[in-house]
């Protein structure tokens, strides 16, 4: 073949592989019913412009999400999704049958409300028995794209306006709202998904009670994915209430998370696990900045009228579990996080060790309050592992207390804190890796800050913990182990081959290693001062709710520091000056940033 007879076509599958004609679709109140070549309906779904009150195939908008891929009953079961690949959805809200005055704004999915006789569904709840297949995949030219209303501005650069939100709710006993098993290319924006009701699945004693399919009207999760599920956009998505989890399911590559909140789901935020065990595919890889994950192991209250709003909680004690990330027996090609929180999660702040990750990044992250470990991880041979500017506070028994805005008796079920010894960080590593700590401030009372573990116990001697601008502050809580009184210990290691290089780092308070350690003389390990902090002696769990992580103008911390390639700003965002403070913040401004003490 030529080379222009190539170069033609290649240009011709490009073509094939395109969308013949784009169309955008719009679902709003006061639209119609779906018109079909074998159904008489009111509206073809095509114009952001309300039914005008009589004829039939008007051009006009549906006014049901559920239109899209259901004709009502008329083909309910296999009807297939009306859209193609590539088309754009713009969904201003839905008319409920059945609602309760959230018409306007909102959009059921699944079968109606017990009571209503206008049903959507045929056959039992499940992933798809009330609900659709995969959404149309697009191409990476023309995405498939579901945009709530105010997509173009429901968000300012790092938080999402949830008042700005299109809601997609739950309802009917359905097991999944939205199936992004297998899906390509498709962007989910502007989107609140949730179900209406307050039952549970998981937890024991039932609290406020147990979901009853055909009485209850609820969802056991809010989206699906598979390890073809590959190149998906979740932008400004809010996933909340579920009983049992946010989004589960493995994935393929090009998971992007932007502005996500996946919080209040009573199994896990993101469960990896399928129930299947079914790996990640090749390459599989998440791209995470601004993505909250809160309360998860906690069933939220509907209506939701608490700050943090958990009917009940529960851990694997009593029925529940509640990580926020929750990996399982397979691996990641790639894993970053930018901007991320886990807080208050019934078990892990992040995904667990049987994850395999082979290059892992984490800046400007939060972990606390996790009942379980803070951070939580593995990796394969020869991965990378960077972890820089975050802040995290190791203190897993905080739910045992009161939280500010939480019904009084949240956490009457719980009581696995500070479950496998409570550590702030538990990771695998494994042979020939690479595992930079740098420019983080880490505080807590938990046994042990890093528990340094080997895949194969005998090969992590090749691997390079590296440790530099940290500082980490051991605190004493007579309540968390009151059978050994102990400020945490720095580093365990379960091989004895890992060695730890550590320079310009605040080592305080803590058990287990002389100081200065490690023959490193440039080491500190006098308390840092922070800006205001509660002693180094804990007496009450919500002492450290308000800790300021800035050092004072007296910190040992302040302009003691190196240079770290990439490193130009602080957890908060201010500037990192030559020589930077060690930690992840520099002293405010009225402290003296940058002026060497």
């Amino acid at each position: 073949m030529t080379i222009r007879g190539s170069a033609l076509w290649s240009l011709l599958l490009v073509l094939i592989a395109l969308p013949l004609s784009a169309e955008t679709w719009f679902i709003r109140p006061d639209g119609g019913s779906r018109s079909r070549s074998d159904f008489q309906g009111q509206c073809d779904g095509k114009a952001d412009l309300a039914y005008p009150g009589s004829g039939i195939d008007r051009h006009c908008a549906f006014n049901d999400f559920r239109f899209l891929y259901n004709d009502k009953g008329y083909n309910a079961i296999g009807a297939g999704w009306v859209i193609a690949g590539g088309d754009t959805v713009i969904v201003r809200g839905c008319h409920n049958p059945g609602g309760k005055g959230t018409e306007s704004t909102s959009c059921r999915i699944g079968g109606d409300p017990p009571g209503v006789k206008d049903s959507w569904c045929v056959g039992g709840p499940g992933l798809q028995g009330c609900s659709a297949g995969p959404i149309p995949a697009g191409t990476a030219a023309h995405h498939t794209r579901i945009l709530g209303q105010n997509y173009a501005h429901c968000s300012t650069g790092t938080s999402t306006d949830h008042a700005l939100l299109t809601q997609l709710f739950g309802g009917g006993g359905l097991g999944t709202v939205i199936n992004m098993q297998a899906a390509h290319y498709v962007d989910f924006e502007c989107i609140e998904i949730t179900r209406h009701s307050q039952c549970i699945q998981h937890g024991s004693p039932a609290f406020p009670s147990t979901c009853v399919a055909g009485t209850d009207d609820f969802a056991s999760n809010g989206l699906a994915t598979n390890r073809n599920t590959e190149n998906l956009l979740l932008q400004d998505v809010w996933i909340h209430g579920f009983t049992t989890n946010g989004i589960y399911g493995a994935i393929g590559p090009g998971i992007t998370l932007t502005r996500v909140n996946i919080s209040f789901n009573g199994i896990s935020g993101w469960n990896f696990d399928n129930g299947s065990n079914s790996p990640d595919a090749p390459g599989a890889s998440i791209n995470a900045s601004y993505v909250t994950m809160m309360g998860n192991g906690c069933n939220e209250e509907y209506p939701i009228t608490h700050a943090f709003p958990a009917a009940s909680c529960y851990d694997s004690n009593d029925g529940g579990f509640g990580d926020s990330w929750s990996g399982q027996d397979t691996s990641l090609a790639s894993f970053s996080c930018d901007h991320c929180v886990q807080a208050y999660n019934t078990k892990d702040g992040f995904i667990g060790p049987h994850t395999a990750i082979a290059h892992l990044t984490i800046t400007n992250s939060q972990s606390y309050g996790n009942m379980g470990q803070q951070w939580k991880w593995g990796a394969p041979p020869d991965s990378t592992t960077i972890f820089e500017n975050n802040i995290t506070v190791g203190n897993c028994n905080r739910m045992s207390a009161p939280l500010p805005g939480a019904p009084s008796t949240y956490n009457r079920y719980l009581s696995l804190f500070c479950r496998a010894s409570g550590d702030v960080f538990s990771f695998f590593s494994a042979a020939n890796s690479t595992v930079l700590f740098a420019d983080n401030t880490i505080v807590g009372y938990s046994a042990t800050m890093f528990d340094l573990a080997c895949q194969t116990k005998g090969t992590c001697g090749s691997t390079h913990y590296i440790f530099r601008n940290n500082i980490v502050l051991g605190l004493l809580n007579p309540k968390y182990n009151p059978g050994e009184p102990n400020v945490p210990g720095l580093f365990y290691f379960s091989d004895p081959t890992d060695t730890v290089t550590a320079d310009h780092d605040i080592f305080a308070n803590l058990r287990s290693r002389n100081c200065p350690m490690m023959g490193h003389p440039d080491l500190i390990c006098t308390n840092p001062l922070f800006v205001r902090e509660p002693g180094l002696t804990i007496t009450g769990e919500s002492e450290l709710d308000n800790f300021d992580f800035h050092p004072s103008s007296g910190s040992p911390a302040v302009a003691h520091g190196v240079p770290v390639d990439g490193v130009t700003t602080d957890f908060y965002g201010s500037e990192r000056p030559s020589p930077p403070s060690i930690g992840a913040a520099e002293p405010t401004a009225d402290q003296g940033a940058g002026k060497k003490k």
